[in-house]
């Protein structure tokens, strides 16, 4: 079983602490990815994890071994990087033997690995090419192809899609899950994409500023986020946020503008009149109807084929407004908008903290 465990990991630069007491449990055969703007720490750790920095502080387990003296080599880790660091004089079937060639593996060991690693990769018939003649793509794979022929404990992704173009970047994500289902091998993947991480991984870690702000399957992270800092990272478009004060009612009335109409939340979580508050929605939970119980005024239309982007104005706020009724919403007409309450979340505005329901 090769699980992974970070307990209490941080580092340091001299006085500048870049990574905060983190804690991560990754089970055997499990796809996680590390997510987070850039600077929140994950590249870091993965570098931590490699064996190519040491932490300042706690225990890094892979397997049953404690590795934070062991070198890189002896990890029995396999690292793809966002560069593909192929040696151009070499021959793709060279460069994906070329660490077995070092660790001196007998060479029918070798052309069985490469074979069966191409193979998989779909690079068969472009072993005996050299990198320049390859497209970006199919230079992505060999990298991964040099690190499966290592048959390693554990791969360890540090954005290795981030170079191409989108419609690359879609089609390799696909074979990258294809690939870790069909090894069933341990992946940490870092990527600030958090498109990526959410097609991709069984469990995300959200880091943020070197701290982890959650952990949890893609679907939990979007639809139970913890905080305000997840909310907004998770899903796009962006959750809309209306900040407001808790009424005697158990409605929340919008800050910046009175003549507002209040925002219908669920009754059933714990509010009390007089609590600051941050209402958030997601653009595809808002709705247009004539009788909505909201106006707004529309700025912006931006059509995307099935759907249309529609950003409006609510008194001070911005709203984001997935419409997929395929309605023509003219820009700058006086619109009204609904919600279902029980799916808009609730924050404690000072602290960012999702207000949830007892029990």
């Amino acid at each position: 079983m090769t699980q992974v465990k970070l307990e209490h990991i941080t580092k340091s630069f001299g006085s500048v602490h870049v990574i905060k007491d983190v804690s991560i449990g990754i089970a055997d055969g499990e796809f996680v990815a590390l997510v987070g703007p850039s600077g929140s720490g994950k590249s870091t750790i993965l570098r931590m994890i490699a064996g190519l920095e040491d932490p300042t502080g706690g225990i890094i387990r892979i397997g049953e071994r404690v590795v934070n003296d062991l070198m890189p080599k002896d990890r029995d880790i396999a690292m793809v990087f966002q560069s593909y660091a192929l040696y151009p004089h070499m021959s793709v079937r060279e460069n994906m033997s070329f660490s077995l060639e070092l660790a001196g593996r007998p060479k029918a060991e070798r052309d069985a690995a490469v074979a069966e690693a191409a193979e998989i990769l779909g690079l068969t018939d472009l072993l005996d090419r050299k990198p320049k003649a390859l497209s970006g793509g199919q230079r992505q794979r060999v990298a991964m192809g040099r690190a499966i022929v290592r048959k390693p404990e554990v791969f360890l992704f540090d954005e290795p899609l981030s170079n191409l173009d989108a419609k690359l970047r879609t089609a390799m994500r696909k074979e990258v899950k294809l690939l870790h289902q069909r090894l069933a091998s341990t992946s940490i993947y870092v990527t600030h994409d958090q498109t990526e991480a959410m097609t991709m991984a069984d469990k995300i870690v959200v880091l943020n500023d070197g701290m982890v702000e959650q952990i949890g399957s893609p679907t939990e992270l979007y639809t139970a986020p913890e905080n305000l800092f997840v909310a907004g990272f998770i899903g796009t478009p962006q959750m809309n946020f209306i900040e407001g004060m808790v009424s005697a009612d158990g409605t929340v009335r919008p800050d910046g503008n009175a003549h507002l109409p209040s925002l219908r939340v669920d009754p059933g979580l714990p509010l009390a009149a007089g609590d600051a508050v941050v209402v958030g929605i997601r653009p595809e939970r808002i709705r247009f109807v004539p009788d909505g119980a909201y106006p707004a005024n529309v700025e912006l239309v931006e059509p995307m084929g099935s759907e249309a982007l529609v950003t409006c104005n609510f008194g001070p706020y911005e709203l984001r407004v997935q419409d997929r009724s395929m309605e023509t919403v003219a820009q700058g007409a006086d619109v009204r908008f609904d919600y279902d309450p029980v799916l808009a979340l609730v924050f404690v505005r000072d602290s960012g903290k999702r207000v949830v329901k007892a029990g």
